[in-house]
Formats: structure tokens, sequence, C-alpha cells
């Protein structure tokens, strides 16, 4: 039996807080709007490009940087992603 990728995320989630607001509903995760600025989503560049590890929590920091609320952290963050794979080149 196929499952596609909305029936699955609709029958897998299911909020742990009963009677308390749900800030993270499975569209604030699956998509959420500090990764969807433009018209292309971050996880979809890192998957096409084929980016490991590193590299793609790198681009998804660079990506976010500017929509999140902490720039200077996040641009910071993607450095440490980036040194760190040096160290392993």
């Amino acid at each position: 039996m196929k499952i596609n990728k909305e029936e699955w995320l609709k029958a897998s989630y299911e909020w742990p807080f009963k009677g308390k607001e749900a800030s993270d509903t499975p569209r604030a995760v699956e998509h959420a709007a500090h990764y969807n600025k433009g018209n292309i989503e971050t996880i979809d560049v890192i998957e096409d490009w084929g980016l490991n590890f590193h590299c793609g929590n790198a681009v998804k920091y660079i990506a976010r940087h500017m929509h999140k609320g902490e720039a200077k952290q996040d641009i910071r963050k993607a450095i440490w992603y980036l040194k760190r794979y040096l160290e392993k080149l």
C-alpha cells in the first residue's frame, strides 16, 4: 500500500499537549515560514543539490538568517558547520 507524504503527515502527527494551543501545527512543521521565502523551499534546495549534513545545515541557517529573528546567531551556526566540514575534508 502506497501512502503519499500529505496522508502520512496527517496520520502520524499528534499534538502532545492536548488542551493547549498548538503553534507547531503540521503545516508549520513541514513548511515553516522562515524556510519559505521566495519561490524555493530550503529543504528542496538541500535535497536537489544532494548536500551532506554539514553543508545542508549551513544552507538552512543562511537561508533563514533574516527571517527568524536571530540573524547573527544563524550566520555563526552556518560558519560553525562549514568549519567543521572543512576539518573533515
